[in-house]
């Protein structure tokens, strides 16, 4: 596991949101939506939210904007859903989603389903 647990801030502000958070909810429900049509393809691409963070973002600030969180760092926003699970990595420089190597990739190569903690 990585040195900075960021993966339970993350967690307790995921369900903080899910609790609170439902139909009534246009960001919520579009996450869910989203979930629905490609969590299969998600599932393949799975990842240690700790790692991702120290490895793009290890100095951040986070905020949560709607159903998302995001850890702002240096060059890259490592930005979470937390209705849905998963993550992708902005490159500032590049204004472009990337790959877990760094470089720009399509929707499907950039979305990344976070991994439960008993998967960590």
């Amino acid at each position: 596991m990585a040195a900075n647990d960021n993966k339970s801030l993350y967690s307790e502000t995921s369900k903080y949101y899910v609790e609170n958070h439902g139909e009534m909810d246009f960001d919520y429900n579009k996450s869910k939506a989203r979930e629905n049509k490609h969590n299969a393809s998600w599932e393949q691409q799975k990842v240690n939210l700790n790692e991702i963070i120290d490895t793009f973002a290890p100095t951040f600030r986070e905020r949560e904007v709607g159903s998302k969180m995001i850890f702002f760092g240096d060059r890259y926003n490592v930005i979470t859903d937390m209705a849905s699970g998963y993550l992708r990595i902005y490159d500032t420089n590049l204004k472009s989603y990337v790959r877990l190597d760094g470089t720009p990739g399509t929707d499907k190569e950039t979305h990344f389903k976070i991994k439960k903690r008993e998967e960590m």
